[in-house]
């Protein structure tokens, strides 16, 4: 199993599953994405980690977001926009990354970000060219 705080992420059941069925509010997507999860062997993870994170949306660990427990509060953050990883960190964080793993997992072990905002901003390091796809799955690219 890969070291870092997701490394549960590697043995999950969706991987590699598209994720626009996870959020998909349809109760036809919602049901097929909780089979998916009935069969996960990491669900309780994935369900802790939705609840930890805030996650507002999709189905994590079995659970739709109306299902699942209040997160913890958390700190007052400073006041002004979100911050943003910009194109040049994005680049310098994942173009010397190990391309064997998911470029998801190295991308949240150095900053954190819901999950729908990492898969965005994947999708700029593709344009970047420091992301390539392989199959359904995101890597850095081999150098």
């Amino acid at each position: 199993m890969t070291a870092g705080p997701a490394a549960w992420r590697t043995q999950a059941a969706c991987r590699g599953t598209d994720p626009a069925l996870f959020y998909d509010a349809h109760p036809a997507a919602v049901a097929a994405a909780k089979t998916t999860c009935a069969a996960c062997p990491v669900r309780a993870a994935c369900a802790a980690h939705a609840v930890a994170t805030g996650e507002e949306y999709g189905v994590w660990g079995g659970l739709a977001a109306d299902e699942r427990p209040t997160p913890p509060p958390r700190p007052d953050p400073a006041p002004g926009p979100a911050s943003r990883i910009s194109d040049d960190e994005l680049y310098d964080l994942l173009i010397d990354a190990d391309p064997d793993r998911p470029a998801l997992d190295q991308l949240l072990d150095h900053i954190w970000l819901p999950t729908a905002t990492a898969y965005k901003t994947l999708e700029r390091a593709v344009r970047l060219g420091v992301v390539e796809r392989r199959g359904r799955a995101l890597f850095p690219t081999r150098h």
